[in-house]
């Protein structure tokens, strides 16, 4: 009698089949589970992982119930016709259980996903709105309502869209290139102001087409991160590119390190995990005299 005897058509001594199968099939349960688990982060690709996970456990399936049944049924009965056919009916209800754990982790690497996402954005809103931000821009917006009510009121209007975007893109995992640069414009605005000409940021846009899309905040928090942690002033000036192409942009900034850093926002950790989630690496490049970082376009 073997580990199917119900699904081949032979049900004598129902109860001992029952038995014999119910721990059987927690056996294969467990063991597709462990097999599917080992690949997850092994095969990048939805697909061929499904099926890489599809045959793994097939043959599994066939080995274990063949397995089993050379144990418990009669030597004579036991050829590997005999043997293979038992393992047939199961081939079919594995592949359901297969797909039902793919299920799972896939709708645990989504939350995992979304629970990265609301973490970066989190960050990246804290790091906004961190006292020494406002405090600057405060003492800016304070100084220029005197001196000049017409560049107040502009600089009020840029400070007010940076934010508009950070909270706009919070249900978002990338962001279109042509909106994250226009913040970007609109938050360097802002750092000029403050620095004047200590500060020169250029974008070069080399693109052949406008398409792709990126982190959102990503670039700016690059250009901020430079300005937090490198000296900006009249004997040290600091001088940021970004070099937007087709496959990445690149944020090169000189090398004037401050003695103390009052950064606290989100980094380049935080940036990093959220490209892993796209399968995606970003590329960081220092040396002596410059800083580089480089996100790959999202398309």
């Amino acid at each position: 009698m073997g580990i199917y005897s119900i699904m081949i058509g032979r049900p004598e001594n129902l109860w001992w089949t029952i038995l014999v199968n119910i721990p059987a099939c927690l056996l294969l349960g467990v063991c597709d589970f462990l097999l599917v688990k080992k690949t997850q982060h092994k095969v990048r690709s939805n697909v061929i992982r499904l099926i890489t996970d599809i045959m793994v456990t097939t043959v599994t399936t066939i080995v274990i119930i063949c397995g089993l049944n050379l144990l418990l049924m009669d030597a004579a009965d036991a050829t590997p016709h005999v043997l293979l056919k038992s393992a047939v009916p199961a081939i079919p209800w594995n592949w359901i259980v297969t797909l039902l754990i793919e299920l799972f982790f896939y709708n645990e690497q989504q939350q995992k996903i979304e629970r990265e996402k609301s973490h970066y954005q989190f960050m990246a809103l804290r790091n906004q709105i961190n006292p020494h931000f406002l405090f600057n821009c405060l003492n800016v917006l304070s100084s220029l309502a005197y001196s000049d009510a017409e560049k107040a009121n502009n600089f009020a209007k840029r400070l007010a869209s940076v934010y508009r975007y950070i909270l706009s893109t919070n249900e978002s995992q990338i962001v279109d290139i042509d909106d994250e640069i226009a913040c970007v414009n609109k938050y360097i605005y802002l750092e000029q102001v403050r620095f004047g000409d200590f500060l020169s940021v250029k974008i070069n846009d080399m693109r052949a087409t406008h398409k792709g899309h990126i982190i959102p905040v990503s670039v700016q928090q690059l250009v901020e991160n430079a300005i937090k942690h490198n000296i900006c002033s009249k004997e040290f000036p600091l001088k940021i590119e970004i070099l937007i192409t087709d496959t990445d942009i690149k944020v090169v900034n000189n090398v004037q390190l401050r003695k103390a850093s009052c950064g606290t926002g989100v980094g380049l950790d935080n940036i990093r995990r959220q490209y892993a989630l796209h399968n995606k690496k970003i590329t960081v490049s220092v040396s002596d005299t410059s800083f580089t970082v480089s996100l790959p376009i999202i398309h």
